[in-house]
C-alpha cells in the first residue's frame, strides 16, 4: 500500500522539477527566485529514498539488487537512449555508453545514476551492527556538509581544491542518511508529530535561512554547491510534511495522484520544456509549466488505458 504522505511530497518536488527546468537560465529577480527555492527538491527525493531503503530482502541482496535495477535503472535507459538520440537529431550532440550510465544525455537523468548507486550498495549497511551503522550515516551527513561547503568556497574564491569532476556520491549521501535514520528510528516522527506546531514553525525558520543566505553570501545560480542547500531542503520539505499531514491541507488529493506518477513524469518531461518555452510560448514560464505537467499527466493515464488492455495484462485487467 502507497504511503499518501511521501507521495504528496513527491508530487511537490516533482512540480518544482519541472518549475525549475522551465525558469532556469533566467536572470531576472523572478526567475533566480524560484530556482533557489525549487533546489529543494532533489534532497527531499534522496531523503524519500532514504526512508524506504530498509526492506527485509538486504539480506537477499544480489536478487533485490537485479530487482531495483530491473524496475527503475533499465527503463531509464531506454529513456536515456531517447534522449541521446534527439539531441543528436535536433542539436548534433553526440553521446558515449558512459553517457547513457552516468545519465547525461539529458540535464536530469544524473538523479537516476545515484538513486540506483544508493538503491543498491545502501542495504549493504543493515548488515553492520546498528551502532555502527548509525555512526555511518551520520559520517554521511557530516561529510556531505563538508563536501559542498568546500565545492562553495572553491566557486566563491577559484580554489579548485577537488580535481575530480566525475561522480560524487558524498554530494548527495547526506540526504540518503537522513531519511535512513527517520526510517529506522520512528520515534523522531513521533516526537515531531506531537509537537507538530514548534517544528513547523522552526522548519519555516531553517527554510527561510536556506533560501536568504546565497543571497547575503552571493552564492545565488551555484545550485547544489553549496551549504544553503541543507537548511533549505530539510526545512522545506519538514514544512510540507508537518502541513500535509493535516487532512483540511490544499491540494492533497492532486497531488498524491501526481506523486504516485513521478517516476514517469521525472523521464519525460524534459522533452517538451525547452521547445515550449522557447518557441511556442516564451513569453509565460508559468503556463509552460502548467501545460509540461498536463502533457505527462495525459501521457501516464493513455499509457495506462493503452497497457491494460494488452494480452499480457490479463490478469491485471481481472484484478482492476
Amino acid at each position: 500500500m502507497r504511503n499518501q504522505m511521501f507521495d504528496i511530497l513527491k508530487g511537490l518536488g516533482i512540480i518544482s522539477v519541472i518549475v525549475s527546468h522551465v525558469y532556469r537560465g533566467g536572470t531576472d529577480p523572478l526567475a533566480v527566485f524560484v530556482r533557489e527555492l525549487a533546489m529543494w527538491c532533489v534532497p527531499m527525493f534522496f531523503m524519500v529514498q532514504g526512508y524506504f531503503m530498509y526492506s527485509p530482502t538486504y539480506r537477499r541482496w544480489l536478487q533485490s539488487s537485479w530487482k531495483k535495477i530491473k524496475k527503475s535503472y533499465i527503463p531509464y535507459l531506454y529513456w536515456a537512449v531517447a534522449y541521446g538520440a534527439f539531441y543528436y537529431i535536433t542539436a548534433n550532440k553526440t553521446f558515449t555508453i558512459m553517457d547513457l550510465i552516468l545519465g547525461k544525455t539529458a540535464l536530469h537523468l544524473y538523479y537516476m545514476f545515484y538513486y540506483i548507486v544508493f538503491a543498491i550498495c545502501c542495504p549493504l549497511l543493515y548488515f553492520l551492527p546498528k551502532v555502527l551503522r548509525r555512526y555511518l550515516l551520520y559520517f554521511m551527513i557530516i561529510s556531505n556538509i563538508y563536501w559542498v561547503y568546500m565545492l562553495e568556497i572553491s566557486k566563491t574564491y577559484g580554489v579548485h581544491w577537488i580535481s575530480w569532476s566525475g561522480p560524487a556520491p558524498i554530494k548527495w549521501w547526506g540526504f540518503i542518511a537522513i531519511g535512513m535514520l527517520l526510517g529506522e528510528y520512528k520515534q523522531i516522527g513521533a516526537f515531531i508529530s506531537k509537537h507538530y506546531k514548534a517544528f513547523f514553525v522552526g522548519a519555516v525558520a531553517v527554510a527561510a535561512i536556506g533560501l536568504i543566505e546565497p543571497y547575503l553570501n552571493n552564492t545565488l545560480g551555484y545550485l547544489f554547491n553549496k551549504v544553503a542547500i541543507f537548511p533549505l531542503a530539510t526545512g522545506v520539505t519538514l514544512a510540507l510534511a508537518i502541513y500535509y499531514s493535516s487532512e483540511k491541507a490544499i491540494g492533497r488529493d492532486f497531488l498524491n495522484y501526481v506523486g504516485s506518477r513521478t517516476f514517469g513524469i521525472y523521464l519525460g518531461h524534459f522533452f517538451f520544456v525547452d521547445i515550449l518555452r522557447n518557441q511556442i510560448i516564451p513569453g509565460d514560464r508559468a503556463l509552460v509549466a502548467v501545460i509540461v505537467l498536463g502533457i505527462c499527466l495525459a501521457a501516464k493515464a493513455i499509457k495506462d488505458r493503452v497497457t491494460i488492455h494488452l494480452p499480457w495484462n490479463k490478469d491485471a485487467r481481472v484484478s482492476a
